[in-house]
């Protein structure tokens, strides 16, 4: 049951960092590009929360399945679990992408009556490209993750192991 619980925090920890980091990676390039200049006021407080929830259920979902077999702890397999990870990250990527622009095609077929024909061409290119997108992300999220398990663990572990010896100290 504790190990359960620890795999969802982990879970979503790394969902929820991945999430924010691409969020503030993507706004930051499209605010200095100029793109953003129009766009932010039409857009609305209601729908940007509810686009970063869907993303947010959506990468949260993905995470915890692509860290369903031992969790960022199978780094420790070296390179192979490294390698595990990544094409994890990858496929979960892959998921994300193309089930997030399902989601915003199909709202934005609802809201604006496009026909049936157009939306059919748009998911059939569109998800291609978003899965191919999305999983070249994931990937790269793995590794990142990857570098902040292993700093953590470097940081941590000098604390973790005097607190450890204390503990023996206090018991004899």
């Amino acid at each position: 049951m504790a190990e359960a619980a620890a795999g969802r925090f982990e879970a979503w920890v790394v969902s929820s960092f991945n999430l924010v980091a691409l969020s503030l990676v993507g706004l930051v390039a499209a605010h200095a590009s100029g793109a953003l200049e129009g766009e932010l006021a039409n857009f609305g407080t209601l729908p940007g929360v509810a686009v970063f929830a869907y993303l947010w259920l959506l990468t949260a979902a993905a995470t915890r399945r692509a860290l369903a077999d031992g969790g960022l702890a199978d780094l420790r397999n070296g390179l192979r679990g490294l390698w595990r990870l990544v094409l994890r990250g990858f496929a979960a990527g892959a998921l994300i992408g193309a089930a997030f622009l399902l989601g915003v095609v199909l709202v934005g077929a609802v809201l604006n009556g496009a026909p049936l024909l157009s939306l059919a061409f748009i998911a059939l290119i569109g998800v291609a490209a978003a899965s191919v997108v999305g999983g070249v992300i994931g990937g790269l999220s793995v590794v990142l993750d990857a570098g902040c398990y292993w700093a953590a663990g470097r940081l941590v572990g000098p604390w973790a192991k005097s607190a450890v010896s204390a503990d023996a100290s206090d018991a004899e």
